[in-house]
């Protein structure tokens, strides 16, 4: 495994914020970009031919102050789609994992992710499940989740899938629309 510190170094993990406060021992700790909600039904099959993401929509975060780049989600029970400020660049001999933060599931919310594939490029994302049953209010660049590096034992092809060179978790058949809040 690699440890945070050369995580960073190699610039396994772009965009941060703050490299000293997202430096952890083990990886890096991940920071919300946007929350999103989904608005329609996906479809998953085996060799991806019927394949089609599902429509999200942004949930704005409330401005606290014009202008001022800050603002907070107030989130219900229920399941989400985050997507995080930093990228990911894998190498070919290593693969990511996403763990969410001690805090997180301390105040009632989960964090799952599957594998980041070693050669994929781009952006990273979650299902957030809020089990609290009074809900949780998220702060943007909130630090929701760490991605730990573990070194494969051969380099190997890498990732091929449309979600390559990606800016957004939704991927290129996946939708978003403007939402006109939070619906709790």
């Amino acid at each position: 495994m690699l440890t945070g510190a050369s995580i960073v170094k190699r610039e396994l993990v772009r965009n941060l914020l703050s490299a000293t406060q997202q430096l952890q021992p083990c990886g890096v700790d991940l920071s919300l970009r946007r929350v999103l909600r989904w608005t329609s039904p996906a479809t998953v099959d085996f060799d991806n031919a019927r394949r089609q993401a599902a429509a999200t929509a942004e949930l704005p975060f409330r401005d606290q102050g014009a202008g001022t780049g800050t603002g907070s989600v107030a989130l219900a029970q229920g399941a989400y789609l985050v997507e995080f400020n930093e990228t990911v660049h894998v190498p070919l001999d290593c693969m990511g994992q996403v763990f969410v933060r001690s805090s997180l599931w301390r105040s009632g919310a989960l964090l799952t992710a599957g594998v980041v594939d070693a050669g994929y490029e781009g952006a990273l994302g979650a299902l957030l499940d809020i089990r609290n049953p009074m809900g949780i209010v998220l702060w943007r660049n909130a630090k929701l989740g760490q991605i730990t590096m573990h070194r494969l034992e051969d380099k190997v092809a890498g990732y091929r899938g449309i979600y390559q060179f990606s800016a957004s978790t939704i991927g290129r058949d996946g939708a978003t629309t403007p939402a006109s809040g939070p619906k709790t």
